[in-house]
C-alpha cells in the first residue's frame, strides 16, 4: 500500500465519523491547552522575576559584606583595605569599589521640595572604573559636591506636587548645578552615652552642590546619591577615616566568571550576593514549578489519551467486517496497524494544533487582563506602571513540543487498538454482522 493510498484511506475513515472525531479531538485540545498555558505561566513568571532581578544590580557586580567565618586572616571578615587588595588580585576581577553609607542622613531639601534618598560615599576613581555613564555634568571632586542617580531628581515631593507633576505623576526637577540642603542627625558616641545616658542626637545641616547626574543603570544605583568617601565619613561624624567599609562591590569581566569570583570571596570569610547567584537558585525553583504545572496539565492529556483509545476501540467493533475484507484482498497486519495508527496520530495532531491555537488566544487575553489590572492599580495609587513582560509566554520550542507531544499521545493511545485490529481473524471478521 502506497503512502498516498494509506493517507486517502485514513482521511476517508475519519470523515465518516466527524462527530466522534470532533469530540475526541476536543479532549486533546483541552489537554494540550492545559499543558501549554501552565508551562507558559511558569516561563512568564520566571522572565518577569529575572528582569526585576536584573534591575536590582548589574549582572557582573558582586556585593560583598563583612563576614563572620574564621579564616585565619588578620582582618578576619572585615572589609579593610588589605581585603580590597586581595579582591583586586582575583582572576577576572576588573574593579573593586568600597562603599560607606551615610547613616546620619535624614533627608535632602531643595527649595520647598524634599526627598529621603540614599546617600553613599564611594571613591570616584573606582566609580569611574565601573563604567557608569553620566547623563550630564561630572563626577564630584570635593567633599561639598554630590552626584545623583537617574531617579533621584524624580524622588522630590512637595505639598502641592500634584500641580507640578508631569503625566507620570512625578516631579521633574532640574537639579544640575543646584544646591541641596541635607539634614544630618548626629548621635552621641558610646563615651558620651556613658557620661550622660539621657543624651540625645542633634541635627546638623550641610549643603551639597549637584555636579552630575548618572544615566539610568539599575534600580539601586538610580535611587542613590554619591559623595566622596571622606565626605561620607565626615557626615557620619567620624573623626578619622575608618579602615573598614560597610560593603564592597566587585566587578567581574564577564557574567560567566561571577560565580567563580563569588565562591573565592566567600571562601575568604565574607558574605556575598549577586544577581547571578540569585538567578541560579531561582532557575532551579522555577524548573520545579514548571514541572509541577506541566504534570497537572498532563493529567488532562492522559484523559484525552483514554478518549482516543476508546474511540479507536469502538471503531474496531464497527469496522470488523471492513477489516476482514481488507485482509481478504491482501492487506497485511502491518498495513492494518498503519491505518489505525494513522487515524490516532491525526486525531493527536488536530488536537495539538487546536490546543496550541486556543493557548495563544487564552494567553493573549490573560496578558491583556493582567496588564490592564496593573495599570489600573498604578493609576489609582498615583504611581508609575512598572515595566513587565507578558505573564504567559509561549516560546517556539513550547509550541513545537505541544504538537509533537499531542501527536505522540495519539500514537501511543492507538497502539493497542491497532494491534487488536491487526490480530483479528479474517474469517471471523467476514462473518461479523
Amino acid at each position: 500500500m502506497r503512502f498516498r493510498d494509506l493517507a486517502f484511506l485514513v482521511v476517508s475513515n475519519l470523515r465518516r465519523m466527524k462527530l466522534r472525531l470532533a469530540l475526541t479531538s476536543l479532549g486533546v485540545v483541552i489537554g494540550t491547552s492545559a499543558i501549554v498555558l501552565m508551562v507558559s505561566l511558569g516561563i512568564g513568571l520566571q522572565a518577569n522575576l529575572t528582569t526585576s532581578l536584573g534591575d536590582l544590580g548589574a549582572a557582573t557586580h558582586i556585593t560583598v559584606m563583612p563576614g563572620g567565618m574564621e579564616t585565619g586572616m588578620p582582618d578576619e571578615g572585615q572589609l579593610t583595605d588589605a581585603a580590597l587588595e586581595r579582591f583586586e588580585t582575583i582572576e577576572h576581577v576588573e574593579a573593586v569599589m568600597p562603599m560607606t553609607y551615610v547613616m546620619s542622613a535624614q533627608g535632602a531639601r531643595y527649595k520647598r521640595y524634599e526627598s529621603y534618598m540614599n546617600i553613599m560615599g564611594v571613591p570616584m576613581d573606582a566609580f569611574q572604573a565601573f563604567g557608569y555613564e553620566l547623563e550630564s555634568g561630572r563626577l564630584p571632586r570635593t567633599d561639598s559636591e554630590v552626584l545623583l542617580g537617574a531617579a533621584v531628581p524624580t524622588s522630590f515631593a512637595a505639598g502641592d506636587s500634584a500641580t507640578q507633576a508631569g503625566p507620570s505623576g512625578r516631579l521633574k526637577l532640574d537639579l544640575l548645578g543646584k544646591r541641596l540642603d541635607l539634614t544630618l542627625m548626629m548621635w552621641p558616641s558610646e563615651e558620651e552615652m556613658q557620661k550622660d545616658p539621657m543624651a540625645q542626637g542633634t541635627e546638623r545641616k550641610q549643603r551639597l552642590t549637584v555636579v552630575g547626574i548618572l544615566a539610568p543603570t539599575d534600580m539601586q544605583t538610580d535611587q542613590t546619591a554619591y559623595v566622596t568617601l571622606d565626605a561620607a565619613h565626615a557626615m557620619n561624624g567620624a573623626t578619622r577615616r575608618t579602615t573598614a567599609y560597610e560593603n564592597v562591590v566587585v566587578k567581574a569581566d564577564s557574567t560567566r566568571n561571577v560565580t567563580a569570583i563569588e565562591d573565592e570571596i566567600s571562601g575568604q570569610g565574607f558574605f556575598t550576593f549577586s544577581s547571578q547567584s540569585m538567578l541560579k537558585e531561582l532557575n532551579t525553583v522555577f524548573l520545579i514549578i514548571q514541572g509541577v504545572l506541566g504534570a497537572l496539565g498532563a493529567i488532562a492529556m492522559l484523559v484525552a489519551a483514554l478518549g482516543i483509545a476508546n474511540t479507536m476501540t469502538m471503531s474496531i467493533y464497527e469496522r470488523t467486517r471492513e477489516i476482514g475484507i481488507m485482509k481478504a484482498v491482501g492487506a497485511s497486519n502491518r498495513q492494518i496497524k498503519r491505518v489505525f495508527l494513522g487515524e490516532a496520530a491525526i486525531i493527536g495532531v488536530l488536537g495539538g494544533i487546536g490546543g496550541l491555537t486556543f493557548s495563544w488566544a487564552g494567553a493573549a487575553l490573560a496578558n491583556l487582563f493582567v496588564q490592564s489590572l496593573i495599570a489600573s492599580q498604578a493609576g489609582s495609587s498615583g504611581g508609575v506602571m512598572p515595566e513587565t513582560s507578558a505573564f504567559f509566554q509561549i516560546p517556539v520550542w513550547l509550541a513545537l513540543f505541544a504538537i509533537v507531544f499531542a501527536s505522540g499521545i495519539g500514537l501511543l493511545a492507538g497502539v493497542l487498538p491497532a494491534v487488536r485490529a491487526a490480530n483479528l481473524d479474517p474469517l471471523t471478521a467476514l462473518r461479523h454482522e
